[in-house]
């Protein structure tokens, strides 16, 4: 806020730019493995500079801009690097300082990264897709146990720490999934467009942008970059009331209601504990509200940050749980992620298809969509069966909606009149809010067996 008010417009926004840049350094935790909280956040930078070079040709790669931006980059780490020569304490509370050789390597990376972007005018189709398929290969690494497991070995194999004492949750990317949904967003999107003509400046700020790194919400590159186009108003009562008022809101969601519930909602200990089954829907009501306090207070404290950086970053809940039926559930709930699988996966899926399949039955390829849809929203969560079955309980629910939602309404006139009645109405927000309800034991317990177990106590079994 104070370089908002204080700076000029360019100056700002460069600010911007190198914040969003310490930031992904700064949000990344300590790990046990030398290093590697160093590296991550470096190898961000490497993925987006690579990124940059697919979306833009040669012509817009070559220009002061960009060099004053790879030096800034260059910089920022040299003075890591040297501030742990010097023995500069305080600032690893912040940012992990790299010994000389991690601080010679991602130099030199990023050095070549950026001299390939600028001399190498790489295929439109064939190098975002090989960045598409890292990133999935990373992605499949970071959700699955055993490959974790593998990788922290591997890992500790070759800092020489002893491989005995790896595991699985020692690998932790803090924002790599939004940074890969918004990554991935750019390159499709540059297939349908000719040029998007984006700085280095202008791409880093919005693939890393400090307030929605690490959960979101996901802007759309074209909405992001015509603000950052704009000038920014120096000083705007409405950025600072509502962006007071979303980080006040996002707070008490998050820190009172969320954690508070934490007390009395569905976990695997609490869960082996009770047997009665009231106590039991209790625990899995109380499930379903801190999961959605919990994350639309963060995204309140993200909008909230936007806006005091002169930013309107997209909504991402709208009063989920009033929704009268599945379908405008996920239309309510994450809202970004919900677009951006649609968007990228649901349509392009849809249209294949009906393009290449034009006999099969309509209602089959809604079923495969839908399904294959939410198995992989899902599946970005974790890849266990529980998250599968969750993905599969909502696709089943989704297509089951549509159906009905399609019968002839001359034969269930009487039942579609009363649902549109205003006791229907509130008898289908009923439903649907426990269908999600129970939709979350596949989300919150460990494995397979305990979600079953969950399900027969809510039965009285």
């Amino acid at each position: 806020m104070i370089s908002r008010l204080v700076l000029s417009d360019t100056l700002y926004k460069w600010f911007l730019f190198f914040y969003s840049i310490f930031a992904i350094f700064w949000f990344q935790p300590i790990t046990t493995i030398r290093s590697l909280d160093f590296w991550l956040p470096v190898i961000t930078l490497i993925l987006t500079i690579w990124g940059w070079s697919c979306i833009n040709s040669n012509n817009n790669k070559k220009n002061r801009e960009n060099s004053v931006s790879f030096i800034i980059i260059i910089s920022f780490l040299l003075f890591l690097g040297i501030a742990r020569l010097i023995g500069f304490s305080q600032l690893n509370a912040l940012v992990t300082l790299p010994n000389l050789s991690s601080l010679l390597g991602a130099i030199l990376l990023i050095g070549l990264t950026y001299i390939g972007a600028l001399r190498i005018a790489y295929d439109k189709k064939r190098a975002p897709l090989f960045i598409l398929i890292i990133l999935l290969f990373i992605f499949i690494i970071l959700k699955s146990n055993s490959l974790s497991l593998m990788a922290s070995q591997f890992l500790r194999r070759i800092n020489g720490q002893p491989t005995s004492l790896a595991n699985s949750k020692e690998i932790v990317w803090i924002g790599f999934s939004y940074f890969a949904f918004r990554l991935i967003h750019s390159l499709i999107d540059r297939q349908r467009v000719k040029e998007m003509g984006l700085s280095l400046r202008e791409y880093i700020t919005y693939i890393v942008f400090f307030p929605a790194f690490i959960a979101g919400p996901i802007d759309r590159i074209e909405c992001f970059t015509k603000q950052l186009r704009t000038e920014i108003c120096k000083y705007r009562q409405d950025d600072i009331i509502e962006g007071v008022m979303r980080i006040t809101r996002g707070l008490f969601l998050k820190f009172i209601l969320a954690d508070s519930l934490a007390l009395f909602s569905l976990d695997n200990i609490q869960a082996n504990q009770l047997i009665s089954s009231f106590w039991v829907w209790i625990i899995v009501y109380g499930y379903a509200f801190r999961i959605f306090f919990d994350f639309a207070g963060y995204t309140d404290i993200a909008i909230g940050l936007g806006r005091l950086a002169g930013f309107s970053l997209p909504e991402n809940f709208n009063k989920p749980y009033l929704s009268k039926n599945i379908t405008i559930f996920w239309n309510n709930w994450h809202i970004t992620l919900s677009q951006w699988f649609r968007i990228y996966y649901f349509y392009p899926l849809t249209r294949f298809l009906r393009t290449k399949l034009p006999s099969l039955n309509t209602g089959i390829i809604i079923f495969v969509t839908q399904l294959s849809t939410m198995i992989l929203i899902g599946l970005w969560h974790g890849i266990t069966w529980n998250f599968i079955l969750w993905g599969a309980w909502n696709g089943v629910g989704l297509f089951l909606h549509n159906q009905w939602s399609s019968l002839n309404i001359s034969k269930f006139r009487i039942i579609k009149q009363f649902f549109g009645s205003r006791i229907g109405s509130l008898l289908s927000t009923v439903l649907t809010f426990n269908f999600i309800a129970l939709g979350w034991i596949w989300f919150a317990m460990p494995n397979l067996n305990d979600a079953l177990i969950i399900f027969q106590k809510l039965l009285g079994l």
